[in-house]
């Protein structure tokens, strides 16, 4: 019983935390529209209203899953359960990986601020990313439970039924596409194994993660076993990519290299970079891979041989 009140309190806290990236959302569309631009920010071509709205609606997005998900809870619908592990993963991920990066990335130094104070800003902001990572272990650990699972006596899946974690990944890799399609398009520079690829190379490279993306999205929504397998080796891939990324000497150089390629309206107004810190965070996010794979492997009897 005690875990049940527990199960509860996490579906408030699902709320809670919704209706506050719900202000968050409309926050960013006021600030959009309404706040006045700073004095010292160069005009920039970029349409900002509009990435604003598109931010907006993400987070709206988020919002409304996770209403969902608590009022699901509420009523023992047995894709709560997996909907809050996929939270979990996400709340573990993202915030250890905040807490490595702001206790080692140099925080700017700031006028009439003293060190000091700029030392307790750096623990408040690691005690917030290390609370949401302790509230995320929580969760998996709860939610993974034998107790819990009783608790929604989750009915097994109708044969031919495409299991939720799976179209989730399924749809995430098709939202991708999207991404590395406009970086074909913006010839966006990127890094692969260490390379730098710019130019020619980059619009090639984008060009063939979009194909590959949507292959991988569209045959796990059709269940196919070939994308199931060819989805587990492309983010071993990723994982690989990013280590070898991180780990080879001169990732300095090389993101700066990075940022000297991007398109001009992505670098006016921005000072200079300091990527310290950079190469923890971007390993901290392999492990994020873990999560796609373990559900590829735990749900490969959905698909078809």
């Amino acid at each position: 019983m005690h875990k049940w009140i527990g199960i509860r309190v996490s579906a408030i806290l699902t709320i809670l935390g919704s209706a506050l990236t719900l202000l968050l959302a409309g926050s960013m569309v006021w600030a959009g529209f309404h706040a006045p631009p700073p004095d010292t920010t160069p005009q920039s071509p970029f349409p900002l209203k509009a990435l604003m709205v598109v931010m907006a609606a993400f987070f709206i997005g988020l919002s409304g899953w996770g209403v969902a998900t608590a009022i699901a809870i509420f009523r023992r619908r047995g894709w709560a359960r997996l909907s809050m592990i996929v939270f979990a993963c996400l709340l573990v991920g993202m915030g250890a990986s905040a807490l490595v990066g702001i206790l080692f990335i140099h925080m700017p130094d700031t006028p009439n601020v003293s060190a000091q104070t700029m030392q307790n800003i750096r623990f408040g902001i690691a005690a917030f990313y290390g609370s949401l990572t302790v509230l995320g272990a929580w969760w998996l650990l709860l939610f993974n439970s034998s107790t819990t699972k009783q608790y929604f006596l989750e009915q097994p899946p109708a044969p031919g039924a495409r299991p939720l974690s799976i179209s989730m990944i399924g749809w995430y890799l098709l939202v991708c596409a999207l991404g590395t399609a406009v970086g074909a398009i913006l010839r966006m520079p990127g890094m692969f194994f260490g390379l730098v690829l710019t130019g020619w190379a980059s619009l090639a490279i984008y060009t063939a993660f979009t194909a590959v993306q949507i292959y991988l999205g569209t045959g796990l929504l059709q269940l196919q076993e070939p994308a199931r397998v060819a989805t587990i080796v492309y983010f071993a891939l990723m994982a690989l990519n990013s280590v070898v990324t991180c780990v080879l000497p001169g990732f300095g150089a090389r993101m700066q290299t990075v940022q000297d390629w991007l398109p001009a309206f992505m670098r006016a107004g921005q000072p200079p970079a300091n990527f310290e810190g950079t190469g923890g965070m971007m390993l901290m996010g392999t492990l994020l891979m873990a999560i796609p794979i373990w559900f590829l492997v735990r749900r490969r009897g959905a698909f078809a041989g």
